[in-house]
Formats: structure tokens, C-alpha cells, sequence
């Protein structure tokens, strides 16, 4: 779904704002959008000897004061008179001084702290034609093809009763139902067959085969480790499932290389595996580097999103204004191509967090209008088994240069457009003739080592959980994982992903599985995670008693599903 932006530096959106800049700041890099307040605003202070409190003392003297201590950061944050700032960086006692501000999403003007605007939208209608999909032969439709969705679980609909083939839960929910809303959209825009339409709101390829990974529960939280143990099981369990295609529609904003970065390392084993990762580039507006991660990795194909503007004309297409552009942190250019990601109708989740706070967005009975470049990378996870339908021995890397090649380069003049608009007819046209046969196997890029900070991988987001069973809830934080497991990345990264490796991961035991819509079988009782300290306990939104703009404001966990 479209991630949301934060207005407030203080209080309910403090938390995420001041998290963004820490992890900026321990990345080496520094908070940008300045807030000033008057003549004031937030700087984040490190100290050379917190113990002192010169710091303090020097804040004090120039006028201001010290709001919050940041033990992490060996420091403190303040408000202090914006003219003071460089003096303050070069007082005694004080490493470092950086200004902290929100986020801001993009630069084009698009207000896009409300993504409601987009659901007042009509649905859209032309996409499919706008990727030439009807041109591609009738007698495909995905048959037999296995996506893995690595999501928020997935929903029970008339439209999807015949594409889940198989659900995965690491979460405490343990029945694989999506609660959130964000899978269920997904499966549907890959693999809905319209049936609750009449056939009008179909997915790309309602032949396809799912398999759902969910990783996260009823506020859409999740952290990085978690999300590493889902892919993992995909890599595990992909020639039981027959795996051919993962749409990852998630991403953190972090800054860190993709060479040492444990979760491009995991993208890159999925990869390496012979599955296609399908990733989404992020809504973090259109700036340069707001490419989210693991859409930063080289390998994986990174899809952004188009804006139609409703209309068949290619004249008046856009790369939407929140969808993420590159240059990554590496240089790379990103995203590869984009695809269509405003107001795609696709399977509703009825009841689900999203669907109760974004009643606007809900189309007949059955359907929901998401937009994001979540949207978009299902839509080319959906071309994606198509082109696997046409020639079953595709390889991902294949498969990426048939999708890259064959795209229509119209929007690739503008940044962030890639390539261009996917092109389904042409891509499944090249897979089916061999056009891209030759590809080289490793892209001519250099692998991913692992061996980089679990806690700089997570970017700003961090959860709640409780590894102890204390029932008092603990930010996830450090090099740690959600399990409350010291991180090794040494180990991690050296231990092979197959089946006699797989129950020695701490994950393990908490996997349950089911076949298609049976009851879920194994997974142990655990306390989850959790977007904020506050919904700990809180099984449904209902438990919450809180209203759609609070939900917005506050839990900021769930723009971790792009």
C-alpha cells in the first residue's frame, strides 16, 4: 500500500521522525526535510563524554533545551535556535550535531500524507490494456505456476478459492488469514480469476498457483528477521512447491550497502535458487535514493509504479509521484521498469485494518482499490508466470532481461521510470521464443556478502515484541532478532538453505503450514510483533479504540508493505 508520510517531529509522529535520523546517523548519513518550529528546531547531539554533560550545558547556553537522552546514540536530542547550529557542532564536548526532521516523501507537491486521495479516485480501468495484456495468447494464464507472496497472509474470496495452493504462518495468528489487508490485494492482482466479478476485475494470470508466506499480523508489522526467515522457507520448500516466482512487495528505507546487507544477501540466495524475485521500488516519493530495501539489490527485477492518468494515451503516463527512484546508496539505477500502481482493483480482505479504515477504497462487495508500487510489482509477478507458463525453463535472470528488454520506453525518459511501462505481449512473447536466452547468469554483478548490520538493514523501522515472555513488550532493536537471538553474521550467512539446515534456524518451530484452505498445522504459540508498545495485547483493531487518523499517525510499521 502507499506509505504514508509524517507531519509531526513531536509527538505521534516523533517516535518514527527521530528513528529515521538515528538510523541516518548511524548509517554516517543525516536527516534531511529541516522542520523549524519559529526560530527553533530538533537537532539530534552526539557527545564525547555523556557522562559530563558539557553537552547539555553547551545546548543550554545557546538557548536551548535538551528534550530527549539517546543512549544508542551516546547523545541526546534538543530544540535550539536554528542559527546556532553550526556553532553548536563545533563546541567543546560535542562529536556531532544533526538537524532531525520528518519525512518527507516527495518533491512534485502531491500531498501525500493522505492516501485517500488517490482511493477517491476511480478505479482503473485501462490497465490492462496499457500493458497490452489482452494481446497475449489465450491459451495462457499461468497454469501450474507457483508464486510465492511473502505478505500479510491471504484472505478467503470467491476469487481466490482456486489460487491458494498452500499458506505459511510464522506469525501468532497460526491460520495464515490476512487480518491486515495488504496480501489478500496482492494475491489478488497476481491470481484473481474474477469469479465475484463476472470475470471484470481478474488478476494477470488467474491460472497461477499461490503459496503465502505470512510474516506479518493485524497492524502489518514486521521485522527484517522475520521477513529473512520467510525467505528462508520459500528457498527451503521450493522444489516441494514447485517456486517460480516471489513478489516481495516490501521494503525498509534503509541506507546501507546491498554488498553487506543481510537482506539483498537473502533476495540474492532466493534468486540464486532459480526463483524470480519481483520486488517493489517503495513509496518513498520522488527524490533521488529513496529506493527502498531490498529493491536496491541488482539482481532482483524492481518495479515501480505508472500513473495512467485513466486514459489509454501513452502521452499523459507518468512515473507516479511516490513512487521510489534511484540512484541507490551503490549508484545502481533503479527501478528496473515500472508497471500500472494507482487504483488497481483487485480481492478485498473484508474487515481487515485496512479495509475498516479505508472505506472509500472498497469497490462492489468483494474488491479493494490499492495503489502503491506494491500494486505494480504483483502486476509483473503476474506477467512473470505467464512468461513461465510459455517456456518453463525460463531462468530469473532470463526472465528479468526478456521483462527489462521488451518494455515499453516511453516513460523510461523520465526519472524513474527504467525502462519503461512493462509490456506483457512482448515480454511473454520473448520468453516463449528464447529472445534473451543468452543472458549472462550472474548479470556481471558483484554477490552480496551478508555480513552487514541486521539493525542498519531495518532503516527507521522498528517493532515491539517479547522475546523473554516477561508479557512487557521490548523494541526490537540492535543486532538482534525479533526472537530475541544474538545476531551472527557470519553463521547466518555461511549456512546452507535446504532442508536438513532448516530446523536448525530458531524459526523453525514456528512455522505452521496448511494445504490450500485447511487448518495450519505446527507453528508454536508466540508472543508476535507488534508496530507500537501500545497495540501489544490488541488481537484485532476493533481492541485498539482507536480511529483511522490515529492509525495513520501512529503506526507507521505497516508502510513497511509498499
Amino acid at each position: 500500500m502507499l506509505r504514508r508520510g509524517r507531519k509531526d517531529v513531536v509527538g505521534r509522529g516523533g517516535a518514527r521522525a527521530l528513528t529515521l535520523a538515528l538510523a541516518l546517523v548511524l548509517a554516517g548519513g543525516a536527516a534531511t526535510s529541516v522542520r523549524a518550529d519559529g526560530a527553533q528546531i530538533t537537532v539530534l547531539v552526539r557527545e564525547q563524554a555523556p557522562e559530563s554533560g558539557a553537552a547539555e550545558a553547551v545546548v543550554r547556553s545557546l538557548g536551548g533545551r535538551v528534550t530527549r537522552q539517546l543512549p544508542i546514540l551516546h547523545g541526546f536530542a534538543a530544540r535550539v535556535p536554528a542559527h546556532s547550529l553550526a556553532e553548536l557542532g563545533r563546541a567543546p564536548g560535542i562529536a556531532n550535531a544533526w538537524r532531525d526532521g520528518p519525512i518527507v516523501m516527495n518533491d512534485d507537491g502531491f500531498d501525500e500524507d493522505d492516501v485517500r486521495d488517490y482511493d477517491q479516485l476511480p478505479p482503473n480501468t485501462v490497465w490492462r490494456e496499457a500493458i497490452r495484456l489482452p494481446a497475449v495468447p489465450g491459451g495462457l494464464d499461468g497454469d501450474d505456476v507457483r508464486v510465492a507472496v511473502l505478505d500479510t497472509g491471504v484472505t478467503r474470496t470467491a476469487d481466490l478459492e482456486d489460487a491458494v495452493v498452500a499458506r505459511v504462518d510464522v506469525t501468532p495468528d497460526r491460520d495464515g488469514f490476512d487480518r491486515f489487508g495488504h496480501g489478500t490485494h496482492m494475491t489478488g492482482v497476481i491470481a484473481g480469476d474474477g469469479s465475484a466479478s463476472g470475470g471484470r476485475w481478474r488478476g494477470v494470470a488467474p491460472g497461477a498457483e499461490i503459496v503465502s508466506v505470512k510474516v506479518a499480523g493485524w497492524d502489518g508489522a514486521s521485522d527484517v528477521s522475520a521477513v529473512l526467515a520467510g525467505l528462508q522457507w520459500v528457498v527451503t520448500h521450493k522444489e516441494r512447491h514447485n517456486i517460480r516466482v516471489l513478489n516481495l512487495s516490501f521494503g525498509t528505507d534503509s541506507y546501507g550497502s546491498y554488498l553487506r546487507d543481510p537482506l539483498d544477501f537473502a533476495v540474492e540466495r532466493v534468486w540464486r535458487a532459480g526463483i524470480l524475485v519481483v520486488v517493489s521500488a517503495g513509496n518513498r516519493g520522488s527524490g533521488d535514493g529513496t529506493i527502498s530495501k531490498p529493491g536496491d539489490d541488482p539482481y532482483v527485477l524492481t518495479v515501480g509504479a505508472a500513473d495512467l492518468r485513466g486514459t489509454l494515451d501513452p502521452a499523459d503516463d507518468l512515473v507516479a509521484g511516490f513512487s521510489s527512484r534511484g540512484p541507490t546508496q551503490d549508484g545502481l539505477t533503479k527501478p528496473d521498469l515500472v508497471a500500472p500502481g494507482v487504483t488497481i482493483v483487485a480481492s478485498r480482505a473484508p474487515n481487515s485494518t485496512i479495509d475498516a479504515f479505508r472505506p472509500l477504497a472498497r469497490v462492489e462487495q468483494a474488491y479493494f482499490k490499492g495503489t502503491g508500487s506494491s500494486q505494480a510489482a504483483a502486476v509483473v509477478s503476474g506477467i512473470a508466470a505467464l512468461m513461465f507458463e510459455a517456456r518453463p525453463g525460463l531462468t530469473p535472470d532470463v526472465a528479468k532481461a526478456a521483462l527489462v528488454g521488451t518494455a515499453n520506453p516511453g516513460l523510461a525518459v523520465q526519472r524513474g521510470g527504467g525502462a519503461g511501462l512493462v509490456d506483457a505481449a512482448a515480454a511473454v512473447s520473448a520468453a516463449a521464443r528464447g529472445t534473451y536466452a543468452n543472458a549472462p547468469a550472474d548479470q556481471g554483478l558483484t554477490p552480496a556478502n551478508g555480513l552487514g548490520s541486521l539493525n542498519e538493514s531495518r532503516g527507521s523501522l522498528r517493532v515491539y515484541a517479547d522475546p523473554n515472555g516477561d508479557g512487557a513488550p521490548d523494541k526490537v532493536d540492535n543486532e538482534f532478532d525479533a526472537l530475541g537471538n544474538p545476531w551472527d553474521p557470519p553463521n547466518w550467512a555461511g549456512t546452507p538453505w535446504n532442508l536438513a539446515s532448516w530446523p536448525g534456524s530458531p524459526w523453525f518451530p514456528l512455522f505452521g503450514e496448511a494445504q490450500r484452505w485447511g487448518a495450519l498445522a505446527g507453528g508454536r504459540a508466540w508472543g508476535g510483533m507488534s508496530g507500537e508498545q501500545e497495540t501489544w495485547g490488541a488481537r484485532y483493531w476493533e481492541g485498539s479504540g482507536w480511529d483511522a487518523r490515529y492509525w495513520e499517525n501512529k503506526h507507521w510499521a505497516s508502510s513497511i508493505w509498499n
